[in-house]
Parts: structure tokens; C-alpha cells; sequence
């Protein structure tokens, strides 16, 4: 893995640990402060900046989507829902925004392997979640099964979307400059 993969990584790691410890005290500040720090350090190293942007926009555009279906269905209580309880919470679209960078980053690797991509995406968010509840972030307020294949096909779906979205952009950038 390259460095700055790997450090790509570790921004993402350390934002949804601040993310949700924060939003376990009701606390958004610091999730912003460390996204502007990520996402500067981030547009500044990379020659993908146009396409990092559009993939974080298009990243937020679908988790306040699932995340949001996730309340509106009653299978998720955010603990800082922020000021609109029935979509998904600034730190949560934090995340969201955060993961769009990591698309043609550390995550690169999976742009030609999105079922595997997918695969992988959905076993661990269930996961993210369970973590996130155990931090005090949130309550899955169901006993059943169903969220978490709510959750998994969700993710499932969304990751490849974004790695395709991704791959995409790139071959129309590089066909741009071939002209």
C-alpha cells in the first residue's frame, strides 16, 4: 500500500472514531474539525481533486439516503440527531463526506473488484454500527435480524456504486486528456 493510503486510512479511521465519540456527547465540532483537516490534507496531495470532490458530494447524497431510510424505518436512534431527528445527523454525513475521499484512495484497490467490494462492505458495516452504539453514538432499536441485512444490502450496494462512480470518472479525466 502507498504512504499516503495509508494515511489516507488513518484519517478516515481516526474521523469516525472522533465522529462518533463525539456525537456520543453531543459533540459535532470536533468531527468537522478533523474532516476540514482531512479533506485538506487530501485535495492538496492528489491530482484527483475534481473527482474526489464529486465522489465525496455523491458519497453524502447517499448516506443521508440510507441513513435516513435507517430512521425513517425505526431501525436506528442517532443519540445527536442534530437539528432535523428524521434524516441522518451532520456527523453522520461527516462520515459520509470522509468516505468519499477515501474512494480513489485507500480504497482504490477495489475499483476492479466490486462485487468483492461489496461483499466485504456489507459484512463490516453492521460492525461500524454496533461499534457506534456500544460508543454511545447511536441505538439500533430493533431485536431482530433485519437491520442488519438492511444495513449490509445498503452498503453492499453502495460501496461498488461509488467505486464504479469512481473508476468512471477517471477513464473520462484520462480520455479528456489523451484528446
Amino acid at each position: 500500500m502507498k504512504r499516503d493510503h495509508l494515511i489516507n486510512m488513518v484519517w478516515m479511521q481516526t474521523l469516525w472514531f472522533v465522529s462518533v465519540v463525539g456525537a456520543a456527547y453531543s459533540l459535532t465540532w470536533p468531527a468537522f474539525l478533523w474532516f476540514v483537516f482531512f479533506a485538506t490534507w487530501q485535495l492538496q496531495i492528489t491530482h484527483r481533486q475534481k473527482t474526489d470532490i464529486q465522489l465525496m458530494l455523491v458519497s453524502i447524497l447517499i448516506g443521508v439516503i440510507l441513513d435516513s431510510a435507517w430512521i425513517k424505518l425505526g431501525w436506528i436512534q442517532f443519540s445527536n440527531p442534530g437539528p432535523l431527528s428524521f434524516i441522518a445527523p451532520p456527523w453522520i454525513i461527516i462520515l459520509w463526506s470522509g468516505l468519499g475521499l477515501t474512494i480513489n484512495h485507500s480504497l482504490a484497490w477495489l475499483q476492479n473488484r466490486l462485487f468483492f467490494a461489496g461483499f466485504i462492505a456489507g459484512i463490516i458495516s453492521p460492525f461500524s454500527y454496533l461499534a457506534a452504539q456500544r460508543l454511545g453514538a447511536l441505538q439500533i432499536l430493533l431485536d431482530s435480524w433485519t437491520w442488519v441485512f438492511g444495513l449490509a444490502l445498503g452498503w453492499a450496494l453502495a460501496i461498488p456504486l461509488l467505486l464504479w462512480l469512481a473508476n468512471q470518472l477517471t477513464q473520462v479525466i484520462e480520455e479528456t486528456y489523451d484528446a
